[in-house]
């Protein structure tokens, strides 16, 4: 230890210089005061917090022990701002300059960060990171003393020789940049409390395309805290909303925050849980700002739920509320009451009416929030066709892949046809088809659903093609379709217009357990085609809204002893007699457990996957 003392000065400089992100600006200003020096770079603000430590000049120093480096009394000490109004993502790092020679395998260097404690010394060749992957929200500060000294293991080649470094500042933005440039007083309104809403048609909303967990949605604002309010751009299904107004009791609460949550990839990590959802009653025509307030506002917490009335008022302002962004052209629920009986939703239309709250199957479009630290990483424009994809979200699946390890909401062309993934159990995979069986000449088919509500005997004993029971199973399917599908298990439970959709799985009526671990009904039927049930994945309409070429679809569930459940062609379910009414089908199936992906990426109807057997 004499002999590394002896070793003439050594002098360790530190200067702090910003190396900026591609989505930030070069840096703008500096400016001083009396007490700090400022950095100004894009929406990062670099502040030392005293102008006599913008420098760490180190003179005399000489190789020492940690404990002799971690009593040092001089340290740079400098606090980063995120001045912006998203989340930042930042990393701080120490780059060396000097050359001959490198010092990066003896200089040691500890950190404390926002006053927590010295973190255990880091090697400059084995950690250069003073902050790695760090994460600030709007107008956040974070705060950094650096101790740096020569390590006991600097030999003789350091004698006399400077060491140059610099602090590296550098941060990417959570949205792509081009997101951002694209909001405007055109296309954009923000609100009084910080809160950004995207406001106007499809022709100027044409960027906010998220692809997630198999679902497409649409970012429609980002909150003050840098989180994101997205909504999915299809009805996911059609359900009664519940026994009352109140959104916490409700059967949708319950199919939001159980059966749809429990589809989404990575969600512990991907959106914000226990959410505070606003459902402050408003009957407006003109929907009011509902209030923050705790003491006068109604708030319900919650992983999952729905566009308050508010919002989506806020998606068409700029417009006209037929031609807004959120109008797909059918019927679904808000999370607003209108009275102590009805529940706001949009009409086909896209205006704004009241509801009866337990007598009327909607269609459900479920909201989510995703985390500020959350980032754009690959892939996508934004556009629908090219939408954003996120981190953290599962990878499309690969060649060789079996099909069951893949998400709900994917697509998978089987025979031609294209279906959408809509439950994986057991190892095997159930599908739904996302258009109505049609003739050779394109028109959409209609039939009876069978002479009774009873699939299971409709198939058994109607040899008749009038009956969609009968003509799926024995006309319809193909020698090819069967080579990849095997027989699945179709619930049968009733369910009526004061029933929740768990009726149709579970044997307890109106259970409050999930349907993943519920007592399943043993009202089933075992077969190799069938339809969708209430409350099931996809099982409501699909696609641009009502049009004179779309028809009613049946479902397999029944609503009474004499009526079977089906959905309108604008979106809502309700019930008709299973032999007097024709009506369009989108057929289910089940691919057996050796399925494999051979090519596609499973995002949209033109790349869904291609299959073949392992």
């Amino acid at each position: 230890m004499n002999n590394k003392r002896n070793l003439l000065i050594m002098i360790i400089t530190l200067s702090l210089v910003l190396i900026l992100g591609s989505s930030y600006a070069y840096l703008m200003y500096t400016k001083e005061s009396n007490n700090s020096y400022v950095i100004n770079v894009g929406t990062l603000e670099v502040t030392f917090v005293d102008s006599k430590t913008q420098f760490l000049n180190l003179t005399n120093m000489y190789p020492m022990t940690d404990e002799e480096g971690k009593s040092l009394e001089q340290e740079l000490v400098f606090q980063v701002k995120n001045t912006g109004n998203l989340v930042a993502n930042y990393n701080v790092y120490i780059e060396e300059l000097s050359t001959e020679p490198e010092f990066k395998t003896v200089i040691k260097y500890i950190v404390n960060k926002d006053n927590k404690g010295y973190s255990e010394p880091k090697i400059l060749n084995e950690d250069k990171y003073i902050e790695n992957n760090g994460k600030l929200k709007v107008g956040e500060t974070s705060e950094y003393h650096v101790k740096v000294w020569l390590d006991e293991t600097a030999d003789n080649t350091y004698m006399n020789k400077e060491f140059k470094a610099k602090v590296v500042v550098e941060g990417n933005q959570v949205l792509e940049k081009s997101f951002i440039d694209k909001l405007d007083d055109t296309n954009s309104i923000t609100d009084e409390d910080g809160t950004i809403y995207l406001s106007g048609d499809n022709e100027t909303i044409n960027f906010n395309y998220v692809w997630y967990s198999g679902k497409l949605w649409r970012i429609t604002a980002i909150n003050p805290d840098g989180s994101m309010k997205l909504v999915t751009q299809d009805e996911i299904t059609a359900i009664n909303w519940g026994a009352d107004t109140t959104y916490e009791n409700s059967w949708i609460y319950q199919w939001l925050n159980e059966d749809f949550k429990d589809t989404l990839y990575n969600y512990e990590e991907i959106i914000v849980q226990n959410t505070s959802w606003n459902v402050t009653e408003d009957k407006n025509s003109t929907p009011a700002r509902p209030p923050i307030d705790d003491s006068t506002a109604t708030k319900i917490t919650g992983d999952v739920g729905l566009l308050n009335v508010y919002e989506y008022y806020q998606s068409y302002k700029n417009v006209n509320y037929s031609n807004g962004y959120l109008n797909i052209g059918y019927i679904w629920w808000l999370i607003t009451p209108y009275s102590g009986t009805n529940v706001r939703y949009v009409q086909s239309n896209g205006s704004l009416f009241a509801a009866v709250s337990s007598s009327y199957a909607y269609g459900v479009r479920p909201s989510i929030n995703l985390k500020s630290n959350i980032e754009i990483v690959s892939g996508g424009d934004g556009s629908e066709t090219n939408p954003y994809r996120i981190s953290g979200d599962k990878e499309p699946g690969n060649s060789g892949e079996l099909i069951n390890t893949r998400l709900n909401g994917e697509y998978v062309k089987v025979d031609n046809r294209v279906y959408r993934i809509v439950g994986i159990e057991n190892r095997t995979t159930k599908l739904t088809s996302i258009d109505y069986i049609r003739d050779d000449s394109g028109a959409v088919l209609t039939k009876n659903f069978g002479s009774n509500v009873s699939w299971a005997t409709s198939v058994a004993t109607d040899s008749d093609d009038k009956y969609w029971s009968y003509y799926l199973n024995n006309i319809w399917l193909t020698s090819e379709l069967e080579n990849y599908i095997t027989t699945g298990t179709y619930y049968l439970g009733q369910v009526g217009s004061s029933s929740s959709y768990k009726n149709s799985i579970c044997s307890e009526s109106n259970t409050t357990d999930p349907t993943s671990s519920c007592t399943r009904t043993t009202s089933t039927w075992q077969g190799l085609v069938g339809l969708s049930r209430v409350g099931e994945m996809f099982s409501a309409m699909l696609g641009k809204g009502y049009d004179d070429t779309s028809t009613y679809i049946w479902l397999m569930t029944p609503y009474s002893v004499s009526d079977v459940r089906n959905v309108y062609n604008y979106g809502y379910s309700s019930s008709d007699t299973p032999s007097s009414r024709t009506y369009g089908v989108r057929p289910s199936i089940s691919l057996n457990s050796n399925v494999i992906i051979t090519g596609g990426d499973g995002m949209s109807p033109e790349s869904a996957y291609t299959i073949g057997l392992s």
